[in-house]
């Protein structure tokens, strides 16, 4: 089995996605089995604010103007599929239809936290529609799908208050199962030495930036992390075989 991983994409209005061409691109050429977002599409920025005692402030006219930022970035991820599969109909041919998992974010997660805080907003905003536009599986956040024995999760959590763990190898030695998680803006990867008896062995990933804009809450020298997206193969019972596909790759190579 092949699974395309893709970490956090924080798109919003004004971001350069030529990188989600490319990388539409490379799915539809190495046609993977399934297709991971690890959350984070949506950046929402309008709902990213606070006030004194916690609650969000929000701007009702920039919400709509999130959500449509988001979509246009999900139209251009799958626009290579979208093409490919009218080729294929008008050519009698079957569609290709990977299984396609979206893990929602802390980003996607501020909507259903307005609402919480709002609730006479119930019914009056528009949901992110990731199954009914775009045919993907929609995953709460924190709630782990797991394929091919892998836990695929927004972050993985840890303690008493439930805080994100930071490293992978925390991961591993706190929930003895494989995971691949986004949300840090790091490249951080540990196979465990040890394989079961079947042959497998535990294997934690953290991979949170699949953007190419910079945040200016990070400063010059925080913004020079990895940036890229995974392909995992030979998956099996939480084992597989990691290639990483940087921005600049997909970009020189897939546009």
């Amino acid at each position: 089995m092949k699974i395309i991983v893709i970490p956090d994409t924080q798109v919003k209005e004004g971001v350069p996605l030529d990188h989600l061409t490319g990388l539409g691109n490379y799915i539809v050429d190495k046609r993977p089995d399934g297709v991971v977002h690890l959350g984070d599409h949506f950046d929402m920025p309008s709902l990213g604010r606070h006030n004194s005692k916690g609650h969000i402030v929000y701007e009702g006219a920039r919400m709509l103007s999130d959500l449509e930022a988001g979509w246009n970035g999900m139209d251009t991820l799958l626009s290579p599929l979208l093409s490919l599969n009218n080729q294929r109909l008008r050519n009698k041919k079957a569609i290709y239809k990977p299984r396609k998992a979206f893990c929602y974010g802390n980003h996607e997660n501020r909507r259903k936290r307005l609402i919480e805080q709002e609730p006479f907003l119930q019914g009056a905003l528009s949901g992110y529609q990731l199954n009914q536009r775009y045919g993907w599986e929609e995953h709460e956040f924190l709630h782990p799908v797991k394929i091919g024995g892998i836990n695929f999760v927004h972050y993985a959590q840890g303690g008493l208050m439930g805080r994100p763990i930071s490293r992978a190898h925390l991961i591993a030695v706190k929930k003895h199962e494989s995971y691949v998680c986004g949300h840090q803006q790091v490249l951080d990867i540990y196979y465990s030495p040890h394989v079961k008896t079947d042959g497998s062995r535990v294997q934690c990933v953290i991979a949170g930036s699949c953007y190419q804009h910079e945040e200016d809450y990070m400063g010059p020298q925080a913004n020079q992390h990895w940036r890229g997206a995974l392909m995992l193969t030979e998956v099996k019972n939480g084992s597989f075989d990691l290639v990483t596909l940087s921005l600049n790759y997909l970009i020189k190579e897939w546009t």
